[in-house]
C-alpha cells in the first residue's frame, strides 16, 4: 500500500494520449500551451489535446457542459475549472483527490493556505489552485485627472464611491450620457462585494439556504439601483458587460478582477486598481481557478504530472504577467512584471486577507441564474426591491430543496 504522501513514478517514455480542458482567453492558452511544451520535454511520447473554454457564459453553462461531456462518457482527463463549481463537481464524484500528488510536492507550500483550504472539501483535496481573482474597482487614470478628481484611496467609503461617479459621470446639451461614471455590474461575481462589504450575503454561511430577506441585502441592491435611477452614473445592467466602453473611455470605473488587465495593456490604458469601497467593512470576493483528474482518466498518474506542470512556477508566472489572474504562487505574483501594471498590483495580494469565497453551493448553476435574473430585473426596475427579494427568496430556496431530494437519492 502506498504512503500518503509517495509519488507514483511515470514511466518518461510511456506512450499516451492525454485531453485537457482549460479555461480563460490568450494569456491563459499562451501559459497552457508553453506548459504543456515543458510536460513534452519530460515525456515526448504524450500527445496532449488542448481545448479551452472562455467562460463567456458564465461558470453554471459550464458545468452544464462539463456534465454532458461525463454524460456521454467523452469527459477530459484534466479539467481546468473554479471554485464556483467545486462542490457541483465533487458531490457528484467526478474527479479524484489529489492530496498524495500535493503532499508528495513540497513546492505547494508557495501557495497562500486560503487557496487550498477552499479548494477542500470533507478533508479531501480535488482541485489544485492555479490563479485567482478578487473582484477591485478598476478605473480609468486619465479620466479621472481629466475632472480634477482625486484617485480612489484605500478606506473610500460607497458614498465615497457615489460621489466620485458623479463627478465623472459626463453629459451633453441634451442630457444624455457620454462617459458613465461607474458601472453597476451585470453577472454573478461581479456584483458580491456589495454584499460583503455590507456584512451579509445572499446565501447563509455554509451556502445550504438563501439568505436574500436579510435587510441589507436590500440595502446594499437599494444603492445599486440608486445609482442607476438617482444618480444616473451607469445604465441598467444588460446581457453584455461594458468592459469595450471602460477600454474606450467610457466608463470611468467598473468592478472587475485581474483579467481585466491583458486588456488594458493592449489597449495602452492608464488604469489602476482601488480597494472596492467599504460600509461595514472593505472585504471583497475572491474566486480562483484549480485543476483537476477526471476519475474516467486511463492515466491517472500522467495526468497528475500534466497537472503539476500547469501548476509550476513558470506557467504561473506567464498567466500572472500576461494579465490573466494573480498567481496562486507567491513568487510568481512577486516578479518585478507582475507588479509594473497596474500601478498599485500590490493591492492584490495585500486584499487577501480580506477576501469571502464566491458563493458556490452545488446547485451554483441554478443559485447563478435565479440570483442574476431577479437581480436584473429589480435594477431594471421591473420589480420592486422588496418583491424581488422575496422572490429570489422562495425561488433558491426551493432550488436548494430540489438538490436535497436529489442527493438524498
Amino acid at each position: 500500500m502506498l504512503a500518503f504522501n509517495s509519488v507514483v513514478a511515470v514511466d518518461a517514455n510511456v506512450s499516451a494520449n492525454l485531453r485537457l480542458m482549460a479555461f480563460g482567453n490568450a494569456a491563459e492558452l499562451k501559459a497552457v500551451t508553453n506548459a504543456v511544451a515543458r510536460f513534452n520535454q519530460k515525456y515526448p511520447n504524450v500527445k496532449v489535446e488542448i481545448a479551452i473554454d472562455p467562460i463567456s457564459n458564465g461558470w453554471g453553462d459550464y458545468v452544464t457542459h462539463v456534465l454532458s461531456q461525463f454524460n456521454a462518457n467523452n469527459a477530459y482527463d484534466v479539467y481546468g475549472t473554479a471554485i464556483e463549481t467545486f462542490r457541483t463537481f465533487e458531490t457528484r464524484q467526478l474527479f479524484i483527490t489529489l492530496d498524495d500528488y500535493i503532499a508528495g510536492h513540497a513546492t505547494y507550500s508557495d501557495f497562500d493556505p486560503a487557496l487550498f483550504k477552499y479548494a477542500s472539501n470533507g478533508g479531501k483535496t480535488y482541485f489544485i489552485p492555479i490563479t485567482w481573482n478578487n473582484i477591485m474597482i478598476n478605473y480609468n487614470r486619465k479620466l479621472f485627472k481629466d475632472a480634477g478628481v482625486e484617485f480612489p484611496k484605500t478606506g473610500w467609503t460607497w458614498n465615497d464611491l457615489r460621489e466620485t461617479a458623479k463627478k465623472l459621470t459626463v453629459r451633453d446639451a441634451a442630457g444624455n450620457v457620454s462617459q458613465f461614471g461607474y458601472e453597476v455590474p451585470n453577472q454573478f461575481f461581479f456584483v458580491q462585494p456589495w454584499f460583503y462589504s455590507n456584512g451579509t450575503s445572499i446565501l447563509n454561511a455554509d451556502w445550504t439556504a438563501s439568505n436574500m430577506l436579510d435587510p441589507k441585502v436590500s440595502e446594499s441592491l437599494q444603492f445599486l439601483y440608486d445609482l442607476i435611477h438617482v444618480d444616473k452614473v451607469s445604465p441598467i445592467p444588460g446581457k453584455d458587460t461594458m468592459d469595450n466602453q471602460f477600454m474606450a473611455g467610457q466608463v470611468a470605473m467598473i468592478s472587475r478582477g485581474h483579467w481585466i488587465v491583458q486588456n488594458a495593456k493592449a489597449a495602452n490604458l492608464d488604469m489602476d486598481i482601488a480597494i472596492p469601497p467599504s460600509k461595514a467593512n472593505d472585504d471583497t470576493v475572491i474566486g480562483f481557478g484549480g485543476y483537476g483528474v477526471s476519475k474516467t482518466s486511463k492515466n491517472p498518474d500522467l495526468a497528475k504530472e500534466l497537472v503539476g506542470e500547469l501548476t509550476s512556477f513558470e506557467t504561473q508566472k506567464e498567466e500572472g504577467e500576461g494579465g490573466g489572474g494573480v498567481p496562486g504562487r507567491k513568487s510568481a505574483a512577486e516578479t518585478e512584471a507582475f507588479l509594473a501594471y497596474p500601478p498599485s498590483a500590490s493591492l492584490y495580494y495585500q486584499t487577501l486577507p480580506h477576501t469571502l469565497p464566491v458563493p458556490s453551493p452545488a446547485n451554483f448553476q441554478e443559485v447563478e441564474k435565479i440570483f442574476i435574473r431577479n437581480y436584473t430585473a429589480m435594477m431594471a426596475g421591473e420589480i420592486s426591491i422588496p418583491d424581488g427579494v422575496k422572490r429570489a427568496d422562495r425561488e433558491i430556496n426551493e432550488s436548494f430543496k430540489r438538490l436535497a431530494e436529489r442527493q438524498a437519492k
